[in-house]
Formats: structure tokens, C-alpha cells, sequence
């Protein structure tokens, strides 16, 4: 019999259809982390190649007239912020043990990013939905790049969260 997932069905930007972006990234591992834990482990090791290209995307982004963001803050916040308020460039959307929902809107494209732990008796699985929804020409001219780039750096980033989790026991 398969197994059946406690984890919550991810929260997207708008429904799957109607999505420009769309990508999930699991890991199983040997801890039950809460989902603002993982937040704080996709970011534990720092990278230079990501502030680079965040530098970039923000010389780039500001052409069009986009904020920029200057990439994630350097110190992890030790309390899990509340609904409403920003985990770095992020607005909180949602936030419970098991679930953190993070949204970026701007006049080229909507971005939520769903962080998901399924909690199992030997671990847990680590979730992490992106989908996006351009909404002009430069929004699609600017997913070009960063899809692409997207997976890879999910990819990287989920490799801390197992080195954080799987070290600390």
C-alpha cells in the first residue's frame, strides 16, 4: 500500500495551470524540523556565486524599474516571524510548524515559495514548491535566466538543510 502524506498540499501563486514557474525539490532526512528550521538551513552556508547573482539580477531588475533586493540577510532571525511580516526579501504569508508560505509581488511577476516538512517516525520530508506568474515582458524576459538557475540553487540549498539536520544529531 503506498504511503499516504500528512504534508499539506503546497500553496501556489495561482492555480497550476495558469503558472509561468513551477518547481518542487524534496529531501528526506533524519530529523522533524519545524518549517521556519528549514528556512533557516536552506540559508546556513552562504555563497558567493548567489550574491553575485543576486547583485546582478538587482543592476539588471532595476532597468525596469523593479526594488532591489539585495539578496538574503546575512544573520538567520532566531524567532520565527508571524504572518505579515518579511523573512528577508519575503513577505510571510503563512506560518505554522509544518508550513511556511512566502510571497514576492511586484508589476513583472508573482513568486510564492511553500515550504512543506512532512514529519514521519524516522524523519521528515522537505518540501520546497516555487510557482510564479509573469505578468508583462520583461517578467517572462527575466524568468529566462533565473528558472533555469532556480533548480540548481534549490538543489544547493537543500543540501544544507541535510548537512544542518544530518550533523546535529
Amino acid at each position: 500500500m503506498p504511503e499516504i502524506s500528512s504534508i499539506p498540499v503546497p500553496q501556489l501563486v495561482a492555480p497550476r495551470e495558469e503558472l509561468n514557474f513551477y518547481h518542487v525539490n524534496s529531501l528526506k532526512i533524519n530529523a522533524q524540523p519545524t518549517a521556519f528550521e528549514v528556512s533557516c538551513a536552506l540559508l546556513s552556508k552562504r555563497s558567493v556565486w548567489l550574491n553575485a547573482a543576486f547583485w546582478l539580477r538587482d543592476q539588471i531588475s532595476a532597468l525596469a524599474g523593479v526594488t532591489r533586493i539585495k539578496g538574503f540577510e546575512k544573520e538567520r532571525p532566531t524567532t520565527p516571524p508571524a504572518a505579515g511580516e518579511y523573512l528577508d526579501f519575503f513577505l510571510v504569508e503563512h506560518i505554522e510548524d509544518r508550513e511556511l508560505v512566502l510571497t514576492s509581488r511586484d508589476k513583472h511577476l508573482s513568486v510564492m515559495t511553500t515550504i512543506s516538512v512532512d514529519a514521519a517516525n524516522e524523519g521528515a520530508l522537505v518540501r520546497i514548491t516555487s510557482s510564479v506568474i509573469t505578468h508583462n515582458w520583461f517578467g517572462n524576459l527575466y524568468m529566462l535566466p533565473v528558472g533555469p538557475a532556480h533548480k540548481f540553487i534549490s538543489w544547493r540549498m537543500l543540501r544544507n538543510v541535510s548537512r544542518s539536520f544530518c550533523s546535529a544529531k
